[in-house]
């Protein structure tokens, strides 16, 4: 699949363990529990409104003014409202590019840089799990130049949000979503955070957000969802620090990571590992469709049953003739 993912068969999702989508490696109950009073209730018998608690929800749980916050349906929708814009490589595939140049690579880790006058960037990066610095998203948007940096993975990662800068800066637009943060990518909640927003919610169509998606985050707790965020980013740090790979003989490099993802290079085409690693119940995500990276590339989500599947690679590449 495009972005990683397991395949549907029959309406059904494939039954692996799946390491190719990036989501928290821990799962909140709340939500579950939320989703299912939702149905109890039956709201999908309802249209939603016009998402005013879910607003004033996410203003809370990032401490930004409610102004400032438009609701979509993921950060998808968002991406597909902007125009192209320039965009450092390797970076999410479906931001529109107006023009690309290309981060620097060391030894094993990434460096971006902002250049040209209309930017879009990943803070952690996908799919390198690189950070850019504040400082230099701030000297940026002093010299005037539009930047749209997108958080999707901040909340559990080991970065700084660029949100403290939106009141004083027209040119920043943060784009972000619930689905990686709490692990529900099949409820599409989106935001935006920024003096744009309303702009952009108002070529968005109504009820963009299904009602069962705006009870669960209306009614969610933000000082729960808060709590949650900062174990789940301690959990990533200590799933960070531990994660290896022991073949390195065979010539295995691990990219520094400050997000819920590493990406690795192989000695072997990742589509080989993955037939492999398909016949034991796993899959990773073959990166050779980001611009930059090849066949070589795969990203590694940190589930907490990682090693299990570190297991496996180990076993296929130590008994491969490379």
């Amino acid at each position: 699949m495009k972005h990683g993912g397991v395949r549907w068969i029959n309406g059904r999702p494939e039954k692996l363990r799946d390491f190719s989508v990036n989501l928290n490696p821990i799962y909140p109950d709340f939500i579950e529990e939320l989703i299912n009073e939702a149905i109890k209730e039956k709201v999908y018998l309802y249209y939603p409104d016009n998402y005013e608690k879910l607003r004033e929800n996410i203003a809370e749980i990032y401490d930004v003014d409610e102004e400032y916050i438009g609701v979509f349906n993921g950060a998808s929708e968002v991406i597909n409202l902007l125009e192209p814009r320039v965009v450092p490589e390797p970076n999410y595939v479906e931001y529109k590019r107006s023009y690309i140049y290309f981060a620097e690579e060391r030894e094993n880790y990434f460096i971006y840089r902002l250049q040209g006058n209309k930017v879009i960037i990943s803070n952690p990066n996908n799919p390198t799990g690189a950070k850019i610095d504040l400082k230099e998203i701030e000297e940026f948007l002093e010299e005037g130049k539009d930047l749209v940096v997108d958080e999707s993975f901040a909340d559990i990662s080991l970065v700084d949000s660029a949100k403290k800068f939106v009141k004083d800066y027209d040119n920043l637009l943060i784009v972000s979503t619930f689905t990686k943060s709490l692990s529900i990518p099949g409820l599409r909640i989106g935001f935006t955070i920024g003096k744009r927003s309303k702009e952009l919610e108002k070529n968005s169509p109504p009820w963009r957000i299904n009602s069962i998606a705006y009870y669960v985050l209306s009614n969610a707790n933000p000082k729960e969802i808060k709590d949650f965020f900062r174990k789940s980013r301690d959990l990533v740090t200590s799933l960070l620090e531990n994660f290896r790979i022991r073949e390195e003989r065979k010539r295995v490099t691990i990219y520094k990571s400050f997000a819920p993802y590493v990406l690795v290079r192989f000695p072997i085409n990742v589509r080989f590992i993955n037939s492999y690693l398909r016949s034991k119940g796993f899959l990773i995500r073959d990166c050779s469709n980001f611009v930059g990276l090849n066949e070589f590339y795969g990203r590694i989500s940190l589930r907490k049953d990682y090693q299990e599947l570190v297991n496996e690679i180990d076993e296929f590449l130590s008994n491969s003739s490379i």
